[in-house]
């Protein structure tokens, strides 16, 4: 099974005043969006190519800005307002893998540098 980060959503996100005043495009924007940034681990950034792959457009984007729940990227795209205070960061994340991933050699008797995995210690 790949892995799998989570895009947190608050249960309040539906009722929030800049919410209330989305279109239902820019709401799905929005979700669509965090769930392939926390997908590709971003850091919130949402480059402009993305919004075709998210069947949206740069129109759209910009309603988010207007929201204030995107801001523009220096160089392209958009980012999450406040991406790395709600959503774990890249570096969290990948951290977060190796852990549970040396933990798991762990367990299985495989030390965590053995890059032959099961198959090898099933072999001898």
């Amino acid at each position: 099974m790949a892995d799998v980060t989570w895009f947190k959503v608050d249960d309040q996100f539906w009722a929030h005043p800049k919410t209330l005043l989305l279109s239902d495009a820019a709401v799905a924007l929005w979700v669509k969006a965090g769930a392939w940034s926390a997908q590709h681990l971003t850091d919130g950034h949402v480059p402009a190519g993305a919004l075709r792959l998210l069947q949206s457009q740069a129109r759209v984007a910009e309603e988010l800005v207007r929201a204030g729940l995107w801001l523009h990227h220096d160089v392209d795209g958009w980012l999450f307002h406040d991406w790395t205070t709600y959503q774990p960061t890249r570096s969290r994340v990948l951290e977060q893998r190796e852990f549970w991933r040396r933990k798991k050699a762990m367990s299985r008797g495989v030390s965590p540098g053995d890059t032959r995995g099961e198959s090898h210690r099933e072999s001898r």
